[in-house]
């Protein structure tokens, strides 16, 4: 038997911290490039000499240098002539339109100095013209640096044009020769469609139907570590017929969260990197196969586990580390977990069913729950661990694989009561439909803000935003500025064109002034934050500080507006209004 499959060590390079390189996180990689919409929507009217400039903006890992190789790559397949191949971009002749491209319009390069690089490179739109003439021009470029040189410039006077209309207008239409994209705009995942980065980087590389046959080395004829393997389980898991569908859709609801916390953009290349840690971990068949030989317990490399790993510096992977679902407490389901062996029938019960002969998992769990502490004064370090490991490992796997109809039944939950946002369903709910007919949304928003300011009558909160008219805590008589909450919306956020050539999703819910004057952009932690006030929590003064930046600028932005009713209260019981009435006069009524 060959007990080793060179594909595994293929996509152990995909991962940013990856034991044997990295070589595979930048550029093209033809093994495991899915087409986006860029390809469909745009590569064949560059490629038709339809577009005269494509600028590609976007952080670094997003994908723009591996679609301009992939341009790059079919003319010359195609039969290009090409007068120049760099590390930063080619020249080259196609259908009879002269092609430059460069992968990075934001750096010197080869002794030259980024001005003069873009110079050159930006000369055929000089002028307040249109231009004319057979060329492309493909650039990867930051935002800020396109900006600075272009508008800064006298030179540009028609492409300046088109970039300042293109930054700071929505849906301005640019003329059909011109191309801006921005990749921060595109979303990697999106929970209704199955065509969605995510989704088609996980069909590419679970391989399910052994199209390209990664897998096909991993099959017991052709090793023995088969069955022992977490690799080969991991992948059964995702491709398993009842349990794959479950498992994976779960999974897209973890990164749609890591999306929607909004604290770092997610890339091509991050989703690339987490899915190979997801799925394989840091390992080669040759160590893993040395650690199973040592009988090493390898439940911390399964899916489950390895997703929200807290010592790993990917990027992704420490923030999925910040919603471990096995943080979440939930007592009656752990006492249940905690003192019943895992593979016990009470246990198995909770679980989707699934087609598996090897029970490799429930193994190295079953060594852990009988690792466990004897008792209450057992306080041995490593039975300890042991008992941590095993709650921790067993939450995420019921996590990803219960089965929810039972967990409601029994203990009152379902798989959604172990992430730590208790109303993800609704902030996903509006980002997938933006409709808001009864507004309660809204109205729930401007309670939210109110109780914030700590004015606590529930129809005054939600009839008005209401915004203390001073912090001090020595004032006796509390007032506070309304506005009414018919002034306001909840909205998407928009994109415009863009959605032509990236695929996107919502981020974030916008709320605002229907004037437009004043908005605030709502991501899923502070939309938590505000429903759990709206309930009657109290933030945290570490909260406060972490989430509150926005909502802080938001109120300011609607205190500049002049406020038409003014609240008053001493006791928080007893509220009074101060309002102009239509003669003119102030009027002072008991609420």
């Amino acid at each position: 038997m060959q007990n080793h499959n060179p594909n595994l060590d293929d996509f152990l390079k995909i991962y940013s911290q990856s034991l044997l390189s990295t070589g595979l996180t930048r550029g093209l990689d033809e093994k495991t490039y899915i087409p986006t919409r860029l390809d469909t929507a745009l590569k064949q009217d560059v490629l038709q000499g339809k577009k005269k400039l494509v600028v590609l903006t976007g952080n670094a890992g997003d994908g723009k240098t591996a679609f301009i190789q992939l341009i790059e790559g079919e003319a010359k397949l195609d039969g290009a002539k090409f007068s120049l191949e760099t590390d930063n971009g080619s020249k080259f002749e196609y259908s009879g339109f002269d092609f430059e491209t460069l992968y990075d319009g934001s750096q010197d390069y080869d002794g030259k100095k980024n001005d003069e690089l873009l110079k050159t490179f930006f000369r055929p739109f000089e002028g307040t013209k249109e231009p004319n003439g057979n060329f492309v021009k493909i650039i990867a470029i930051n935002e800020g640096k396109l900006r600075d040189f272009i508008l800064k410039k006298r030179e540009y006077v028609w492409l300046g044009k088109m970039v300042h209309h293109y930054l700071e207008f929505n849906n301005y239409k640019l003329p059909e020769i011109l191309a801006f994209i921005n990749l921060n705009n595109r979303s990697i995942v999106e929970i209704d469609d199955e065509g969605s980065i995510l989704d088609k980087l996980l069909d590419i590389i679970l391989d399910k139907n052994n199209l390209k046959g990664f897998w096909h080395p991993c099959e017991p004829g052709n090793c023995e570590y088969a069955e022992k393997c977490y690799v080969k389980r991991n992948i059964d898991t995702f491709n398993d017929n009842d349990l794959g569908p479950v498992v994976r859709k779960r999974f897209k609801e973890i990164i749609l969260a890591l999306y929607l916390k909004k604290e770092k953009h997610i890339t091509m290349r991050d989703i690339r990197s987490l899915i190979s840690f997801v799925l394989f971990n840091k390992y080669t068949c040759k160590q893993l196969q040395k650690d199973i030989d040592n009988g090493k317990n390898l439940l911390e490399r399964l899916y489950y586990n390895n997703i929200f790993n807290a010592v790993e510096e990917d990027r992704i992977v420490r923030i999925a580390a910040k919603i471990d679902v096995a943080d979440m407490p939930l007592p009656k389901t752990e006492n249940h977990l905690y003192f019943l062996n895992p593979k016990s029938e009470s246990v198995n019960q909770i679980f989707h069913k699934n087609n598996f002969t090897s029970k490799l998992d429930l193994d190295y769990l079953e060594e852990y729950f009988n690792g466990k502490p004897q008792g209450t004064s057992d306080e041995d370090l490593v039975r300890r661990d042991n008992a941590e490991m095993y709650l921790n490992s067993i939450k995420r796997k019921v996590f990803f694989e219960g089965n929810d109809s039972f967990l409601q039944e029994q203990y009152d939950v379902n798989h959604y009561s172990f992430l730590p946002y208790k109303y993800f369903k609704r902030f996903v709910e509006f980002l997938k439909t933006g409709q808001d007919d009864s507004y309660e949304l809204r109205n729930d928003i401007v309670l939210a803000i109110s109780k914030s300011e700590k004015i606590y009558n529930e129809i005054i909160g939600r009839e008005n935003v209401c915004i203390s008219s001073n912090s001090s805590k020595k004032i006796q008589t509390k007032a506070f500025y309304g506005f009414k909450a018919a002034d306001f919306e909840v909205v998407q956020p928009e994109v415009g064109n863009q959605t032509r050539h990236i695929e996107f999703f919502p981020d974030h819910i916008v709320f605002r002034h229907v004037d437009k004057s004043a908005s605030l952009e709502i991501n899923i932690d502070l939309f938590e934050i505000l429903m759990r006030i709206k309930e009657g929590y109290v933030p945290t003064s570490i909260e406060i500080q972490t989430f509150f930046l926005n909502l802080e600028m938001f109120k300011r932005r609607i205190l500049a507006k002049r406020s038409m009713k003014v609240f008053l209260t001493e006791d928080d019981t007893n509220l009074f209004s101060f309002e102009k009435s239509v003669v003119g006069k102030l009027v002072l009524t008991k609420i």
